[in-house]
């Protein structure tokens, strides 16, 4: 793995390039909530829809086909800009990250694998180039867990017949137990627009912010009163309050003191931990990780001969099978990998 990690930087505008904006920005904005110690405000994000194999065909276009093989030092904010604000042209030098996030869609018919792996090879630094994160066989496999800890998803496989998208989604909703986790927030803010007709976007979000923050049962009831005065009508107030007070309970976390923020940021690190545990058992065979061996477990990842791995056990369409594996949720412990132990 190649990365930045404990290096303090300035934060200034960041890219991110994915295919399809809804999950990826919720995880993406879960994951800058929860580790604040990475200091990127999700205004300061550019993002940019594109599908891996168009952007591959873009570079080429202002490269050459020769791109990968020449080491072409390739700047994306250029390829993009150029291609979609040809007046107002962007550099590399402009951005802090840049991060490329897609999905591993092996039925895509624009599929190569040869283009993927150039991609893969190329693109191993968010600080330069870029990062390439390919999640197999999409973004939602972070969700893929039954259980915390879940040792059992150290042979999660779906078969190549399971075609990503809706099939694959509602494999991982019927299965997962942290769903209701991390939608957690979104699920309070439709909540208060689309049933008790809060319009007001701003006002949404701050009477969300203060009941993640709550983190004690004895106050949890004023709080979410208080949180609530002048956002929801006085007459539905009650209402909301109770459905919001069951919510927070069955959440589990202000029974531990914990505010939804610290709580959901443990979780995190025990995904990530899940997926370098994986990635390990893809590449090296083993999937249980010695705690004081597990930085340097992490930093021998090679996401190219995963992706190669991935490739060969997916090439057959009847047998073939694609590995469970979230990639993208790397980005927190490429950055600095102690917010991932402490």
């Amino acid at each position: 793995m190649n990365s930045y990690r404990g290096e303090v930087r300035k934060r200034r505008q960041n890219l991110l390039i994915v295919e399809g904006h809804h999950e990826k920005n919720r995880l993406f904005w879960l994951l800058i909530k929860c580790f604040p110690e990475i200091n990127i405000n999700m205004d300061e994000i550019w993002i940019y829809g594109t599908n891996i194999y168009q952007l591959y065909n873009d570079i080429v276009r202002e490269y050459g086909e020769e791109w990968a093989a020449e080491n072409e030092d390739i700047d994306l904010p250029f390829v993009i800009s150029k291609k979609q604000y040809p007046d107002k042209l962007r550099y590399k030098e402009d951005f802090t990250n840049i991060v490329l996030v897609f999905d591993y869609e092996r039925d895509d018919t624009n599929f190569s694998e040869e283009k993927i792996l150039e991609m893969q090879r190329c693109f191993i630094d968010a600080a330069d180039m870029g990062m390439l994160y390919i999640n197999y066989p999409m973004i939602e496999s972070y969700q893929h867990l039954r259980q915390l800890p879940d040792d059992d998803f150290a042979e999660r496989k779906i078969p190549v017949s399971l075609r990503p998208g809706k099939e694959y989604k509602a494999l991982v909703e019927h299965e997962t137990i942290l769903g209701p986790k991390v939608d957690f927030p979104h699920r309070i803010d439709d909540m208060l627009e689309k049933h008790f007709g809060v319009s007001d976007a701003e006002k949404r979000k701050k009477c969300c912010n203060e009941i993640l923050e709550i983190s004690s049962v004895n106050r949890m009831e004023k709080a979410i009163e208080n949180a609530l005065q002048g956002v929801v009508a006085e007459h539905i107030l009650p209402t909301v309050k109770y459905q919001l007070v069951d919510w927070v309970t069955k959440q589990g976390y202000v029974h531990t003191n914990l505010t939804y923020w610290k709580f959901i940021r443990g979780v995190f690190k025990q995904v990530i931990y899940h997926n370098i545990s994986k990635a390990n058992r893809i590449q090296y065979g083993q999937y249980q990780i010695p705690e004081n061996k597990y930085k340097e477990y992490f930093e021998r990842l090679d996401l190219t001969e995963i992706l190669k791995i991935q490739n060969l056990a997916s090439k057959d369409n009847i047998m073939g099978f694609i590995w469970v594996l979230n990639t993208c949720i790397y980005f927190i412990a490429e950055y600095n990998f102690k917010l991932v132990m402490d």
